[in-house]
């Protein structure tokens, strides 16, 4: 073989090689688990970031309203969830960002204007409490 060909196909049989032990990986160990995405959210990940937010919705005499609507709204994204309270008046939203404003609504038919609040990201409580009065809709006569 001639010089001037060993260096004309020298960077070939350098790629070559290059791409036979790049797709030559060691297989793992039994006891290691292959890197999987199920769609479930890694348990180790940090969620110091994250609160809970909870309240109860009750009428202007104090009782707790069945089956009204809590809205509450992400300003960053614009993302609105609502939740239907439970028979004790009571709502309840999981994992919210600490670093983020919220706006919270209540209504429920036979009551007046819905009332709004705002969760706001200085408010450090975790968790947050959040309550809501809403006054029934008086009868005309």
């Amino acid at each position: 073989m001639s010089i001037a060909k060993f260096f004309l196909l020298s960077p070939f049989l350098f790629l070559a090689a290059t791409v036979v032990s790049a797709q030559s990986t060691p297989s793992p160990l039994p006891t290691e688990k292959p890197a999987t995405f199920d769609g479930k959210r890694n348990p180790k990940e940090d969620k110091s970031h994250l609160r809970e937010l909870t309240g109860v919705v009750k009428d202007d005499a104090g009782a707790p309203i069945v089956g009204a609507i809590v809205q509450i709204k992400d300003t960053r994204t614009g993302r609105v969830i609502d939740f239907i309270t439970k028979q004790t008046g009571t709502y309840e939203f999981h994992e919210l960002d600490m670093n983020i404003d919220y706006e919270l609504t209540a209504k429920r038919d036979g009551f007046g204007d819905p009332v709004k609040k705002k969760l706001s990201k200085y408010d450090s409580r975790k968790p947050a409490t959040l309550n809501f009065e809403l006054q029934r809709t008086k009868k005309a006569s």
